[in-house]
């Protein structure tokens, strides 16, 4: 494990602090290219049952460090997903899953400002 994964399990682990959650793992998303062509282009994902987030920490193409930022940007995203649940709704005389909705947003809105607002995280966000 090198330096940059490092951080970022430590970032990961401030961040559940400061949003007051626990018992989440953090991975390192790990991209298989084929042919050198990138299969998939998800910054990130969650389980909600095991509550397992994996984010990736590498660019697409030359698998250089993302900036911390980012890397915190995606952690909010993808902790909001267990702080607003995804819901099913009648629409259209359909159902629908609304996995990303306006009240998700706002909560995504709200987790970075609380990220700014903590000692350690804001001077990631220089």
């Amino acid at each position: 494990m090198n330096n940059h994964e490092e951080n970022c399990f430590k970032i990961f682990q401030r961040s559940c602090e400061v949003l007051k959650l626990k018992g989440f793992t953090f991975k390192p998303k790990v991209i298989r290219a084929r042919d050198g062509y990138v299969q998939s282009y998800k910054l990130g994902y969650t389980n909600l049952a095991s509550k397992l987030v994996v984010i990736d920490i590498y660019t697409q193409k030359l698998k250089k460090p993302k900036k911390y930022s980012s890397i915190l940007a995606v952690i909010a995203h993808e902790l909001a997903h267990h702080q607003k649940r995804p819901y099913r709704q009648l629409h259209n005389f359909r159902w629908i899953n609304r996995i990303h909705y306006p009240e998700f947003y706002q909560q995504v809105t709200k987790n970075i400002k609380k990220f700014k607002k903590d000692k350690y995280l804001k001077e990631l966000f220089g």
